[in-house]
């Protein structure tokens, strides 16, 4: 039987760079993300993805690019999650957004180690910390945007709804990250309750 040129059991090149790509950064995230594990490097992700360095930098130009990845997909996921769920609710403001506030939580509940990367690890990293900061702040509008949709013209407007959003992201943030080091003695629907309550006070005038 002829071989099509460039398939390789089933694949083209660009098919296994890109099985490669994703084999590497879910083993970014495993060696990351991982309860009590040891530092992450790209010789432990590479192990982990049982890859040789080679396929490293041919996805990635340094270990920092990889990581940023690997926060972004959760960010991404965090958005994607959310909007979702809000889509898909009816009721009024404050039912709506205790929905999308279980749809972010439960995010990190069914997957500690993305809150761990997102939440305690990431901001520990100085060349991360930038990028982290413009992805809080585009969940800061995310949010400040979904107020204006529940609220209407009752919506914080303008910089006070960017302020709001601001204030109530990071102390969820902050909220999880307590949650998930165990230093904070509760429950995700505890976290949902409260953070709900947080957003319903300052979302709207």
């Amino acid at each position: 039987m002829a071989v099509k040129k460039g398939v390789y059991r089933g694949l083209t090149a660009q098919e296994r760079a890109a099985e490669r790509r994703e084999r590497l950064l879910e083993a970014t995230l495993e060696v990351w993300g991982r309860e009590g594990g040891p530092p992450v490097t790209m010789t432990r992700i590479c192990q982990q993805a049982q890859l040789t360095e080679r396929y490293f930098y041919e996805q990635f130009a340094n270990l920092e690019e990889a990581l940023e990845e690997v926060l972004k997909s959760i960010y991404d996921e965090i958005v994607e999650v959310t909007a979702a769920a809000l889509e898909q609710t009816s009721g009024d403001p404050a039912d709506r957004a205790r929905i999308g506030i279980a749809a972010f939580l439960d995010v990190f509940v069914k997957d500690p180690r993305k809150g761990r990367v997102a939440m305690i690890l990431a901001p520990g990293r100085a060349e991360l910390r930038e990028r982290r900061q413009e992805m809080l702040r585009s969940l800061s509008s995310f949010a400040a945007m979904e107020a204006g949709e529940l609220y209407g013209e009752e919506a914080e407007p303008g910089s006070r709804g960017e302020l709001a959003g601001i204030l109530f992201v990071g102390g969820l943030s902050e909220l999880v990250a307590g949650w998930i080091e165990g230093t904070l003695d509760t429950e995700p629907a505890e976290l949902v309750d409260a953070a709900t309550r947080a957003f319903t006070r300052l979302a709207h005038r």
